[in-house]
């Protein structure tokens, strides 16, 4: 089974490789073909791309740029985004300076962190907050958020991976664990080295004028495919979450260890998924083979299947569901969902049989277990 990119992706990715390299768009692409640039603005909004497309489109010549709509519509979506962007710095800022008042070490995961991997931060478009407090201090962190006065969720689970709640109307999530793994043996090892990531990390990046905690660059680089790998088996990404691994690597490419990173990803079960995703990096998003650890031009085919998938998917799978009708009750959603999760695992099995196999049992019990609890709470 081969998928192909359609033209307006292929152009898109022009446009994005341009962008995180500052060089030349391909014109060849936009010259000899019919270009929809409808098509490309809505699938750059999908894969959360939308900056590192338009400014890409923008250094075109003037012959094959956008329309002038198109072109004022894209203005208009930046500048948002810049002022977003402004706006969360300051809510990071805030946050981390107010745990640590409390006594709360809070280590910035993804997002703005991640942000400073690219040419400017405000490139990358916008997401929530994710602050790691760590098993110790979760409790103490929701109690302090009580304190300030945000706005919380309705319930704190203990062992949740994460709680939300909204300074300024920007989502954080407090985590007290980073992630977690299909497999159990490889979780207990994911949480011990991460563990020990974040708790002697001494790296810090400025944000909003504060020095704020981050972990290690051999964590970021792990985790951030972790994470992306993650969403990728239970739903869907966009490609912010590809280029956000690609600039990682360019960004630590001599801090990483080689034989270190190979380790991990044997250990966490994750080496084949990597070899699939580098080509994506490297043929697609431009990043130098020199930058990507375990690149194989083997891979090409295995590879451009997951680009297809992730281009029909967008970000967390919301193309895919687009067009569909809510359906009422909640029975008739609970099939719905069900049967898409489990058509979305299937077609991705063959990518890592044992690990999906693993998430998909996962999601099932989890499932049923919120079904009867609500049920339950029906009665």
């Amino acid at each position: 089974m081969y998928h192909s990119i359609s033209l307006s992706a292929q152009q898109m990715l022009a446009l994005v490789r341009s962008t995180l390299w500052q060089n030349p768009v391909d014109e060849a692409l936009f010259s000899k073909n019919e270009v929809d640039w409808q098509q490309i603005a809505q699938l750059a909004l999908q894969q959360t791309v939308g900056i590192l497309t338009f400014e890409g489109a923008f250094s075109l010549k003037q012959s094959l740029s956008p329309p002038k709509e198109w072109i004022q519509k894209a203005f208009s979506f930046i500048e948002r985004n810049r002022r977003t962007h402004m706006l969360i710095d300051k809510c990071v800022a805030e946050s981390v300076t107010r745990l640590s008042d409390k006594g709360i070490t809070a280590l910035l995961l993804k997002g703005q962190a991640y942000a400073r991997s690219y040419p400017r931060s405000e490139m990358r478009q916008c997401g929530d907050i994710d602050l790691f407090v760590g098993e110790d201090s979760y409790h103490s962190a929701y109690t302090a958020i009580k304190d300030f006065g945000w706005k919380r969720e309705d319930q704190f689970l203990p062992k949740a991976k994460h709680y939300g709640c909204w300074l300024q109307g920007i989502r954080i999530e407090l985590h007290r664990m980073a992630g977690q793994l299909p497999s159990r043996s490889a979780d207990r090892k994911f949480q011990q080295w991460s563990r020990n990531q974040v708790s002697t990390s001494k790296r810090r990046i400025s944000i909003a004028g504060k020095g704020i905690p981050v972990p290690t660059p051999t964590f970021d680089i792990v985790f951030v495919f972790l994470h992306l790998y993650h969403h990728f088996r239970n739903g869907g990404i966009g490609l912010r979450h590809v280029c956000d691994w690609t600039m990682l690597m360019h960004a630590h490419s001599k801090e990483i260890n080689p034989n270190e990173l190979e380790k991990l990803l044997l250990e966490f079960r994750l080496m084949r998924a990597w070899k699939i995703f580098a080509p994506i990096a490297v043929e697609h998003l431009g990043l130098p083979e020199t930058a990507c650890p375990f690149y194989s031009k083997s891979y090409r085919k295995h590879s451009k299947m997951v680009l297809s998938m992730i281009m029909k998917e967008g970000n967390f799978g919301r193309a895919r569901h687009s067009g569909a009708k809510r359906q009422k009750g909640y029975f008739a959603w609970k099939i719905y969902s069900f049967r898409h999760q489990t058509l979305c695992q299937m077609k991705k099995l063959w990518i890592d049989p044992n690990t999906i196999s693993r998430a998909y049992g996962s999601y099932v019990i989890k499932g049923m277990t919120r079904v009867i609890k609500d049920i339950m709470k029906m009665d």
